[in-house]
């Protein structure tokens, strides 16, 4: 027997311990991935009947093995389901990690919990992600500006029961219920955001021998309930079949008491009926909107950062971008739950998520270490016998040797 053969065992063995035990300590590491020791033997040269020299390790391979995904309500944590990696920058260069504990930092920017910025795409002009070039995403709490109202639909259901009215002898007049047989109002917004409210009249004006033609009138008013503007709307013509024929037109206020930009809206009555059936108003789509504080965030399945709102409103803010390599194992494991590429693991291959091969992320969740507590107790208990029968060959050597100083 050799003591370097028993040496190599017992290193191996700690080499083995240190490897379940770090495992064992991330067992509640966010996105932590553990590792498993690969031994190989020793044999000399050229040689087939001398006993082997021990065993060295080859390497310590990654399980790169899907966590579970636990639900934790903070709309900034992030789960990938899936492959892939979240590229983040550090002050060394592009880092990856399956942690998703990010947070934003006192200049809005998305960070990881010891600073690094996460990377991705910017907004497109035309919507989606640009994915030109990799940045960090920073979340801008700036308000959102106020949209002028210049399309409204409105679907209607109009009543074949009501008395139409002769507008010759009894025009409309607003404030007179006599001269209009419904009505309905909604908002709409100028140029810098003021609401005002929009109440549009309906007339039904013939009958006889043919579905009744709707005349439309409308007045728009200002909060404390100022007339601002009046005029006639679009007469809605239908078939027999009580299904619209015609009827659009557009709204022009010239003059705003607040400043705004002149008024133009264009009415789409597209879709809306007349029938035995009650009054009654089905959709109003309003394209305008007030200005809008910034109240929250909301990351998709693709990895859009969507903000929002407090008029309902939302704006793309980036989009988180994943990574994947050839060979995920040879990837340089480091502090803070990060990797780093290498020439084993090949360069990253990056994209957003859902696309390719790589994975969806969950909002509002992290994932788990992909640690199994009661395999690596086992494991530990394996490696322990290991070391300690390797130590008990080294105490024989001992003795082996202090018998051959004795007969010298």
């Amino acid at each position: 027997m050799s003591l370097s053969t028993e040496l190599s065992g017992v290193q191996a063995a700690q080499t083995y311990l240190d490897t379940v035990g770090n495992n064992v300590a991330n067992v509640n590491t966010t996105g932590f991935k553990l590792s498993d020791p690969d031994f190989t033997d020793l044999y000399a040269s050229g040689t087939q009947a001398t006993p082997g020299l021990g065993v060295e390790t080859n390497s310590l391979a990654q399980s790169f093995a899907q966590g579970t995904i636990s639900q934790t309500g903070n709309p900034l944590d992030v789960a990938i389901s899936g492959t892939g990696f979240f590229q983040v920058q550090t002050g060394s260069g592009t880092a990856y990690t399956r942690d998703g504990a990010f947070q934003m930092n006192s200049q809005g920017y998305l960070t990881t919990t010891s600073g690094s910025l996460l990377l991705g795409y910017g907004p497109a002009a035309s919507g989606g992600a640009s994915t030109t070039s990799l940045k960090p995403i920073q979340i801008s709490t700036a308000s959102l500006p106020a949209s002028a109202t210049s399309t409204l639909a409105i679907n209607l259901s109009l009543p074949t029961g009501d008395t139409p009215i002769d507008t010759t002898t009894h025009p409309f007049k607003i404030g007179d219920t006599t001269s209009y047989n419904e009505s309905t109002s909604t908002a709409v917004y100028d140029s810098l955001g003021t609401s005002d409210t929009l109440t549009t009249y309906y007339t039904a004006v013939s009958g006889s021998g043919s579905p009744p033609q709707w005349q439309t009138n409308w007045g728009l008013s200002s909060a404390n309930g100022t007339l601002i503007a009046s005029g006639a709307g679009p007469t809605l013509s239908f078939n027999s079949g009580g299904n619209l024929v015609s009827g659009s037109g557009t709204i022009s206020v010239s003059t705003l008491p607040d400043g705004a930009a002149p008024l133009k809206i264009a009415l789409d009555y597209t879709g809306s009926t007349l029938s035995n059936l009650a009054f009654a108003v089905n959709s109003v789509q309003n394209n305008g909107s007030g200005s809008g504080q910034f109240s929250s965030i909301s990351i998709g399945a693709n990895g859009q950062v969507t903000g929002q709102y407090s008029n309902g409103g939302t704006r793309n803010l980036g989009t988180i971008a994943l990574a994947n390599f050839a060979n995920p194992q040879g990837l340089i494991p480091l502090s803070d739950n990060l990797w780093q590429q290498s020439a084993a693991s090949g360069g990253p291959i990056s994209g957003m998520p859902g696309s390719g091969s790589l994975g969806q992320l969950q909002a509002s969740a992290l994932e788990n270490s992909n640690v199994d507590l009661t395999s690596q107790l086992v494991q530990l208990i394996i490696a322990q016998e290991a070391y300690q029968a390797n130590t008990q060959g080294i105490n024989v050597e001992q003795q082996d040797f202090q018998k051959l100083i004795t007969i010298q």
